[in-house]
Protein backbone atom coordinates (compact mmCIF):
# COMPACT_ATOMS: atom_id res chain seq x y z
CA UNK A 1 0.00 0.00 0.00
CA UNK A 2 2.87 2.35 0.78
CA UNK A 3 4.40 1.74 -2.65
CA UNK A 4 1.04 2.25 -4.34
CA UNK A 5 0.53 5.61 -2.62
CA UNK A 6 4.04 6.68 -3.66
CA UNK A 7 3.36 5.92 -7.34
CA UNK A 8 -0.06 7.59 -7.05
CA UNK A 9 1.49 10.74 -5.58
CA UNK A 10 4.15 10.70 -8.32
CA UNK A 11 1.45 10.47 -11.01
CA UNK A 12 -0.54 13.33 -9.49
CA UNK A 13 2.58 15.50 -9.41
CA UNK A 14 3.22 14.63 -13.05
CA UNK A 15 -0.30 15.74 -13.99
CA UNK A 16 -0.22 19.04 -12.13
CA UNK A 17 3.41 20.04 -12.72
CA UNK A 18 2.84 19.82 -16.48
CA UNK A 19 0.24 21.58 -18.65
CA UNK A 20 -1.73 18.35 -19.25
CA UNK A 21 -4.18 18.54 -16.35
CA UNK A 22 -4.67 22.30 -16.61
CA UNK A 23 -5.30 22.21 -20.36
CA UNK A 24 -7.68 19.26 -20.09
CA UNK A 25 -9.59 20.78 -17.17
CA UNK A 26 -9.83 24.20 -18.85
CA UNK A 27 -11.04 22.78 -22.16
CA UNK A 28 -13.49 20.46 -20.44
CA UNK A 29 -14.89 23.21 -18.22
CA UNK A 30 -15.18 25.71 -21.09
CA UNK A 31 -16.94 23.24 -23.39
CA UNK A 32 -19.19 22.07 -20.56
CA UNK A 33 -20.27 25.67 -19.99
CA UNK A 34 -20.98 26.11 -23.71
CA UNK A 35 -22.96 22.87 -23.86
CA UNK A 36 -24.92 23.92 -20.78
CA UNK A 37 -25.75 27.32 -22.24
CA UNK A 38 -26.81 25.70 -25.52
CA UNK A 39 -28.99 23.13 -23.76
CA UNK A 40 -30.54 25.84 -21.57
CA UNK A 41 -31.27 28.03 -24.61
CA UNK A 42 -32.92 25.13 -26.43
CA UNK A 43 -34.92 24.30 -23.32
CA UNK A 44 -36.23 27.87 -23.09
CA UNK A 45 -37.17 27.82 -26.79
CA UNK A 46 -38.91 24.46 -26.39
CA UNK A 47 -40.70 25.60 -23.24
CA UNK A 48 -41.92 28.78 -24.97
CA UNK A 49 -43.15 26.79 -27.98
CA UNK A 50 -44.93 24.27 -25.73
CA UNK A 51 -46.67 27.02 -23.77
CA UNK A 52 -47.89 28.67 -26.97
CA UNK A 53 -49.27 25.39 -28.29
CA UNK A 54 -51.09 24.65 -25.02
CA UNK A 55 -52.58 28.14 -24.86
CA UNK A 56 -53.81 27.82 -28.44
CA UNK A 57 -55.44 24.53 -27.49
CA UNK A 58 -57.14 26.22 -24.53
CA UNK A 59 -55.12 24.33 -21.93
CA UNK A 60 -53.29 25.71 -18.92
CA UNK A 61 -49.65 26.29 -19.82
CA UNK A 62 -47.22 24.02 -18.02
CA UNK A 63 -43.42 24.27 -18.09
CA UNK A 64 -41.49 21.61 -19.99
CA UNK A 65 -39.88 18.84 -17.96
CA UNK A 66 -36.36 20.10 -17.31
CA UNK A 67 -35.17 16.68 -16.15
CA UNK A 68 -36.17 14.92 -19.35
CA UNK A 69 -35.17 17.64 -21.79
CA UNK A 70 -32.24 19.71 -20.53
CA UNK A 71 -30.53 17.13 -18.33
CA UNK A 72 -30.58 14.36 -20.91
CA UNK A 73 -29.17 16.75 -23.51
CA UNK A 74 -26.47 17.80 -21.06
CA UNK A 75 -25.49 14.26 -20.09
CA UNK A 76 -25.20 13.14 -23.71
CA UNK A 77 -23.00 16.15 -24.46
CA UNK A 78 -20.74 15.42 -21.47
CA UNK A 79 -20.48 11.76 -22.47
CA UNK A 80 -19.33 12.73 -25.96
CA UNK A 81 -16.90 15.30 -24.57
CA UNK A 82 -15.41 12.72 -22.18
CA UNK A 83 -14.79 10.38 -25.09
CA UNK A 84 -12.51 12.92 -26.79
CA UNK A 85 -10.79 14.23 -23.64
CA UNK A 86 -10.06 11.22 -21.42
CA UNK A 87 -7.69 9.30 -23.75
CA UNK A 88 -5.32 12.27 -23.53
CA UNK A 89 -5.24 12.02 -19.73
CA UNK A 90 -3.89 8.47 -19.86
CA UNK A 91 -1.70 8.83 -22.96
CA UNK A 92 1.47 9.37 -20.91
CA UNK A 93 0.76 6.86 -18.16
CA UNK A 94 3.17 4.24 -19.53
CA UNK A 95 4.33 5.80 -22.80
CA UNK A 96 6.11 8.56 -20.90
CA UNK A 97 7.85 5.98 -18.71
CA UNK A 98 9.33 4.50 -21.92
CA UNK A 99 10.32 7.93 -23.21
CA UNK A 100 12.14 8.97 -20.04
CA UNK A 101 13.73 5.55 -19.52
CA UNK A 102 12.11 4.99 -16.12
CA UNK A 103 10.05 1.96 -17.15
CA UNK A 104 12.86 -0.46 -16.19
CA UNK A 105 13.17 1.15 -12.77
CA UNK A 106 9.41 0.93 -12.28
CA UNK A 107 9.27 -2.74 -13.26
CA UNK A 108 12.13 -3.64 -10.92
CA UNK A 109 10.70 -1.71 -7.96
CA UNK A 110 9.35 -3.62 -4.93
CA UNK A 111 5.81 -2.65 -5.93
CA UNK A 112 4.04 -5.39 -7.87
CA UNK A 113 2.62 -4.77 -11.34
CA UNK A 114 -0.91 -4.73 -9.92
CA UNK A 115 -0.02 -1.83 -7.65
CA UNK A 116 1.58 0.11 -10.50
CA UNK A 117 -1.47 -0.28 -12.75
CA UNK A 118 -3.88 0.60 -9.93
CA UNK A 119 -1.88 3.66 -8.89
CA UNK A 120 -1.85 5.06 -12.41
CA UNK A 121 -5.52 4.26 -12.90
CA UNK A 122 -6.48 5.91 -9.60
CA UNK A 123 -4.48 9.03 -10.48
CA UNK A 124 -6.28 9.32 -13.83
CA UNK A 125 -9.58 8.70 -12.03
CA UNK A 126 -8.82 11.54 -9.62
CA UNK A 127 -8.33 13.99 -12.48
CA UNK A 128 -11.54 12.75 -14.08
CA UNK A 129 -13.41 13.11 -10.77
CA UNK A 130 -12.28 16.76 -10.58
CA UNK A 131 -13.65 17.28 -14.10
CA UNK A 132 -17.00 15.77 -13.14
CA UNK A 133 -17.07 17.82 -9.95
CA UNK A 134 -16.75 21.03 -11.98
CA UNK A 135 -19.50 19.87 -14.36
CA UNK A 136 -21.69 18.90 -11.40
CA UNK A 137 -21.38 22.42 -10.02
CA UNK A 138 -22.52 23.89 -13.34
CA UNK A 139 -25.53 21.56 -13.58
CA UNK A 140 -26.49 22.18 -9.96
CA UNK A 141 -26.76 25.91 -10.70
CA UNK A 142 -30.23 24.96 -11.98
CA UNK A 143 -31.36 24.70 -8.35
CA UNK A 144 -30.97 28.46 -8.01
CA UNK A 145 -33.62 29.04 -10.69
CA UNK A 146 -35.82 25.97 -10.60
CA UNK A 147 -36.44 22.57 -9.09
CA UNK A 148 -34.66 19.94 -11.22
CA UNK A 149 -34.99 16.27 -10.30
CA UNK A 150 -31.98 15.50 -8.08
CA UNK A 151 -32.11 11.67 -8.53
CA UNK A 152 -31.96 12.16 -12.31
CA UNK A 153 -28.85 14.31 -11.89
CA UNK A 154 -27.16 11.80 -9.58
CA UNK A 155 -27.94 8.83 -11.83
CA UNK A 156 -26.70 10.73 -14.87
CA UNK A 157 -23.39 11.58 -13.20
CA UNK A 158 -23.02 8.00 -12.00
CA UNK A 159 -23.35 6.90 -15.61
CA UNK A 160 -20.81 9.51 -16.73
CA UNK A 161 -18.36 8.31 -14.09
CA UNK A 162 -18.73 4.62 -14.98
CA UNK A 163 -18.47 5.27 -18.70
CA UNK A 164 -15.48 7.55 -18.13
CA UNK A 165 -13.74 4.83 -16.12
CA UNK A 166 -14.17 2.52 -19.12
CA UNK A 167 -12.60 5.18 -21.36
CA UNK A 168 -9.69 5.60 -18.94
CA UNK A 169 -8.91 1.91 -18.73
CA UNK A 170 -8.86 1.64 -22.53
CA UNK A 171 -6.46 4.57 -22.73
CA UNK A 172 -4.29 3.04 -20.02
CA UNK A 173 -4.04 -0.23 -21.95
CA UNK A 174 -3.14 1.54 -25.21
CA UNK A 175 -0.48 3.57 -23.40
CA UNK A 176 1.13 0.34 -22.17
CA UNK A 177 1.61 -0.80 -25.78
CA UNK A 178 3.59 2.15 -27.16
CA UNK A 179 6.50 4.46 -26.44
CA UNK A 180 4.83 7.51 -28.03
CA UNK A 181 2.36 9.68 -26.15
CA UNK A 182 0.87 10.90 -29.43
CA UNK A 183 0.29 7.34 -30.62
CA UNK A 184 -1.17 6.45 -27.21
CA UNK A 185 -3.54 9.45 -27.29
CA UNK A 186 -4.74 8.94 -30.85
CA UNK A 187 -4.86 5.15 -30.43
CA UNK A 188 -6.86 5.46 -27.23
CA UNK A 189 -9.28 7.85 -28.90
CA UNK A 190 -9.72 5.46 -31.82
CA UNK A 191 -10.27 2.50 -29.51
CA UNK A 192 -12.93 4.18 -27.35
CA UNK A 193 -14.61 5.61 -30.46
CA UNK A 194 -14.81 2.10 -31.91
CA UNK A 195 -16.33 0.78 -28.68
CA UNK A 196 -18.69 3.77 -28.61
CA UNK A 197 -19.97 3.04 -32.12
CA UNK A 198 -19.84 -0.76 -31.89
CA UNK A 199 -23.62 -1.02 -31.93
CA UNK A 200 -23.74 0.52 -35.42
CA UNK A 201 -21.35 -1.96 -37.01
CA UNK A 202 -23.59 -5.02 -37.10
CA UNK A 203 -26.81 -5.68 -38.97
CA UNK A 204 -29.76 -4.58 -36.77
CA UNK A 205 -31.65 -7.61 -35.44
CA UNK A 206 -28.87 -10.08 -36.25
CA UNK A 207 -26.97 -12.05 -33.63
CA UNK A 208 -23.78 -10.16 -34.48
CA UNK A 209 -25.60 -6.84 -34.29
CA UNK A 210 -27.04 -7.64 -30.87
CA UNK A 211 -23.64 -8.78 -29.60
CA UNK A 212 -21.92 -5.62 -30.82
CA UNK A 213 -24.69 -3.51 -29.34
CA UNK A 214 -24.09 -5.14 -25.95
CA UNK A 215 -20.41 -4.21 -26.25
CA UNK A 216 -21.18 -0.62 -27.16
CA UNK A 217 -20.31 1.81 -24.38
CA UNK A 218 -23.02 4.22 -25.52
CA UNK A 219 -25.87 1.71 -25.43
CA UNK A 220 -25.24 1.08 -21.73
CA UNK A 221 -25.18 4.82 -21.00
CA UNK A 222 -28.57 5.66 -22.53
CA UNK A 223 -30.60 4.62 -19.46
CA UNK A 224 -28.34 6.66 -17.16
CA UNK A 225 -28.93 9.77 -19.28
CA UNK A 226 -32.68 9.24 -18.78
CA UNK A 227 -32.31 8.93 -15.01
CA UNK A 228 -32.91 5.16 -15.08
CA UNK A 229 -30.70 3.10 -12.76
CA UNK A 230 -30.30 -0.46 -14.05
CA UNK A 231 -27.83 -2.78 -12.32
CA UNK A 232 -27.00 -4.62 -15.56
CA UNK A 233 -25.35 -1.48 -16.91
CA UNK A 234 -23.37 -1.03 -13.68
CA UNK A 235 -22.22 -4.66 -13.88
CA UNK A 236 -21.17 -4.15 -17.50
CA UNK A 237 -19.03 -1.09 -16.79
CA UNK A 238 -17.46 -2.55 -13.64
CA UNK A 239 -16.66 -5.81 -15.47
CA UNK A 240 -15.23 -3.83 -18.40
CA UNK A 241 -12.95 -1.85 -16.08
CA UNK A 242 -11.69 -4.99 -14.30
CA UNK A 243 -11.01 -6.68 -17.63
CA UNK A 244 -9.20 -3.58 -18.89
CA UNK A 245 -7.01 -3.45 -15.79
CA UNK A 246 -6.27 -7.17 -16.19
CA UNK A 247 -5.10 -6.90 -19.82
CA UNK A 248 -3.08 -3.79 -18.95
CA UNK A 249 -1.34 -5.76 -16.19
CA UNK A 250 -0.62 -8.60 -18.63
CA UNK A 251 0.79 -6.08 -21.10
CA UNK A 252 2.99 -4.58 -18.40
CA UNK A 253 4.27 -7.97 -17.29
CA UNK A 254 5.10 -8.94 -20.85
CA UNK A 255 7.67 -6.11 -20.94
CA UNK A 256 9.87 -8.09 -18.57
CA UNK A 257 10.43 -10.69 -21.28
CA UNK A 258 11.12 -8.36 -24.20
Amino acid sequence: MKGLSAVYAREMRAYFTSPIAYVVLTVFLALTGLFFMGALRDYVSFDTYLREQMLQAGQAAQPANVSQFLLRRMFNSLAGLSLFVLPFITMGSFADEHRTGTMELLLTSPLAGTGIVLAKFLAATTVFAIMLGLAFGIVCSLFAYGNPHLPTILVGFLGLFLQGEAFLVVGLFISSLTRSQIVAGVGGLGAVLLLWLAGLLGEPGSALGQTLNELSLVSHFEDFSKGILDTKHIVFYVSFVFFGLFVTLRSLESLKYR
